[in-house]
């Protein structure tokens, strides 16, 4: 015979399922005693811990947390932490392999910010990876070759929907918790960093997460038209928020990269939001190249990018070419360039330096790569003849701080180049 529960436990259990219930106990839970409050978050499932939550009414908002004091109030502050400290309970109890991998930042935009401690936001955190594991379901089940239907009808996985509190269905209008579309409309609002199948790479799941403000995206296996279109939806429904973008195992046309890129342009506008690109892994399907495609030279213009990765993607020596001639000539504010794991020899056979007396290019000055602190050339096959070449560019990298030319067969005389051309770098 199992152990008596505790009347203590009776009474949280009938709480518990009053608020997934409900709406009518929640607001009497906020006359209990903070001790008593405190205990009831830390028993309460994230599906009923983010009942409370959406559920505060304006007055106990502003008993609870904080305005425009900036925590002024010690009770007050204190609320938000107990809320914290409850999610975060709740994260590291489901995913405790994940614990070690949270960055914590800032989760109150306040001009007050700098005088509160950076903290996670624990809450934002559960919901996202939440979404993510919900994600992950439903693509398995899609890529079966016997699916045909909606992607927000699929049912995600019982342990996944009693992870976050319901067993069954509860009653009549709780009966569509099982599924994807319901996850998304309640908690896809926290997702700011997903990965994606190619299968979700549809209109459908634009619409799904239609209220996420993505900041970071990876995508997996776009291999055709279709994908294209469904990834440009998404990407333009989130133009504004998304600063990461990484396509990997794909298999790629310029004219798919140019659609891509285009899609993260602000109507009217050159510039974009997005500050990490990324392709890895993947296969141009194109073998010749004359010129990039005109949305992908606006999009490496950009002043907003930071790092370009493309890398073990077999990129061709022209295309590899184009590509940094296009970033010289805009002058780009690029830090991190890797080219690594391709065969680019003679990529910078038709690189032409100006005489050393040149003041544009001695200084540095003129058309450079002045923000570049990184290149990686690692496994591309250079030979004597390409280190003679990067000789002459790395004159515009005045602030390169590091080069990576390992993998490649370059006699010990081409590795000499850096002190040869590139003092800074000794």
């Amino acid at each position: 015979m199992g152990e008596t529960p505790s009347l203590y436990t009776l009474c949280m259990e009938i709480v518990k399922r009053e608020i997934l219930q409900g709406d009518d106990i929640i607001p009497h839970l906020y006359g209990l005693p903070l001790d008593m409050f405190d205990c009831l978050l830390t028993y309460l499932p994230p599906a009923a811990l983010q009942k409370l939550q959406d559920n505060l009414s304006s007055t106990n908002k502003n008993h609870y947390e904080s305005t425009s004091d900036c925590f002024i109030g010690g009770r007050k502050r204190r609320r938000l932490e107990d809320f914290n400290k409850a999610w975060r309970t709740l994260f590291k109890s489901r995913w405790p392999e994940l614990d070690g991998q949270i960055q914590p930042f800032a989760w109150l935009a306040k001009p007050c910010l700098a005088k509160c401690e950076l903290t996670s936001d624990w809450q934002q955190m559960y919901w996202e990876t939440h979404i993510q594991n919900c994600l992950d379901a439903a693509a398995e089940k899609a890529l079966l070759p016997s699916f045909d239907g909606c992607i927000g009808e699929i049912k995600i996985p019982g342990a996944i929907v009693k992870s976050i509190g319901y067993e069954g269905c509860i009653n009549q209008s709780t009966r569509d918790h099982a599924k994807l579309s319901y996850h998304c409309q309640k908690f896809g609002h926290y997702a700011r960093c997903l990965r994606l199948q190619n299968v979700l790479c549809v209109a459908e799941t634009c619409h799904l997460l239609r209220n996420s403000k993505l900041e970071s995206l990876v995508l997996r296996r776009i291999i055709s038209k279709d994908h294209v279109n469904g990834l440009c939806k998404l990407l333009n429904q989130n133009k504004e928020t998304l600063t990461s973008l990484k396509l990997i195992h794909c298999k790629l046309s310029w004219t798919f990269v140019n659609e891509i890129c285009g899609s993260l342009h602000e109507k009217g506008m050159r510039g974009h939001k997005v500050q990490h690109f990324t392709i890895n892994g993947s296969n141009f399907l194109e073998t010749t190249l004359v010129s990039l495609p005109a949305g992908l030279v606006s999009f490496l213009s950009s002043g907003s990018l930071r790092s370009l990765k493309l890398c073990d993607n077999r990129l061709g020596r022209k295309s590899a070419e184009m590509v940094f001639k296009t970033l010289l000539d805009a002058s780009s504010s690029l830090c991190i360039l890797d080219f690594s794991e391709n065969n680019i020899t003679g990529w910078l056979c038709n690189f032409y330096h100006r005489p050393s007396n040149c003041p544009s290019s001695s200084q540095g000055l003129g058309k450079s790569l002045q923000s570049l602190r990184v290149l990686n050339l690692r496994g591309n096959n250079l030979q004597m003849d390409d280190a003679n070449s990067l000789k002459y560019a790395l004159i515009h990298m005045p602030y390169l701080e590091i080069l990576d030319l390992s993998d490649n067969p370059i006699e010990d005389e081409g590795i000499n180049l850096r002190t040869v051309s590139f003092p800074a770098m000794e």
